[in-house]
Parts: C-alpha cells; sequence; structure tokens
C-alpha cells in the first residue's frame, strides 16, 4: 500500500475516535458544552453506544472481507463469528442498560483485535494496519470505560 494510503487511513481511523472522545466530554464535563448549542441535550452514553454499535460493525465487514480474499489463511468460521459479533453490537442497544450496553460493546472490541492478532500472525493485516487497530482499540476502550465509569 502507498504511505499516502497508510497517512489518509491513519488520519480516517484516529478521527474516528472523536465521536467517543466527544462522548467522554460530555459525560464528565457537561459545562464544557454551552447550554445554547443544538446538542446540549444530547446524551453522551447514547451516542457512545449507538456509534459503537455502527463501528463494530464496521470492523466485522473488514473480517468478512478478509475471509472472502484470504479463506484459507483465516481462523474457522471467521465468517460467523464475525456475524455473530456484529449481531451482539446491535443486541446492545436493545438491552435498555446502558451500562450493560457499553460494557458488551468493550467485550465486542476486544474480542476482534484478539481475531485482529490472529489475521496479523497469519499475515492478512500488515503491520502498520494492525498497529493502526491496536491503538484505535486502546482509545476506544478507554473512552468507553470512562463512559460506563459515569453511569
Amino acid at each position: 500500500m502507498k504511505q499516502l494510503d497508510i497517512t489518509v487511513a491513519n488520519t480516517l481511523t484516529y478521527s474516528g475516535t472523536l465521536p467517543l472522545i466527544g462522548a467522554v466530554i460530555l459525560l464528565h464535563f457537561p459545562m464544557i458544552i454551552p447550554a445554547s448549542l443544538p446538542m446540549a441535550g444530547l446524551d453522551g452514553a447514547f451516542i457512545a453506544g449507538t456509534y459503537s454499535a455502527v463501528i463494530i460493525s464496521f470492523l466485522c465487514g473488514i473480517h468478512w472481507a478478509a475471509y472472502l480474499f484470504f479463506a484459507d489463511r483465516c481462523p474457522r468460521h471467521l465468517l460467523i463469528i464475525s456475524n455473530i459479533v456484529a449481531l451482539l453490537a446491535w443486541l446492545s442497544l436493545l438491552l435498555g442498560n446502558q451500562l450493560a450496553t457499553t460494557l458488551l460493546q468493550i467485550l465486542c472490541f476486544l474480542y476482534l483485535l484478539a481475531l485482529d492478532i490472529k489475521l496479523r500472525n497469519t499475515g492478512i493485516h500488515a503491520d502498520w494496519f494492525f498497529r493502526l487497530r491496536r491503538n484505535a482499540t486502546i482509545i476506544v476502550v478507554i473512552c468507553l470505560l470512562l463512559i460506563a465509569a459515569a453511569l
């Protein structure tokens, strides 16, 4: 992959953590957001939960694509596992308990990172991509833990 493409991927991925960082700020430092802003009434935990479900589904799609292109080197049943994790992320939104939603989503992110380790070890994910995924997962999990602490 060209260096420019890697830079774009890094920029987009790290930018993708901003909604969760914003959700942490909304929950822990609500005084930063002026009441006159349209988003003043939004719930940071709700934002984080719905956004996380979307991102988990997106990551599952990456695993699905990895299997489609490298089935012979992928962990067994990666197609099924990635679909189950995506469904768990969406199911987490229906739990009716924001703390349970957040904790289940943390487990989903960590499980997907474990799958990424396997994909890197088999040579499917490049080292730069694995580092990016690992770093983004660390940021996301820290944000979700801070959100869980506020609930």
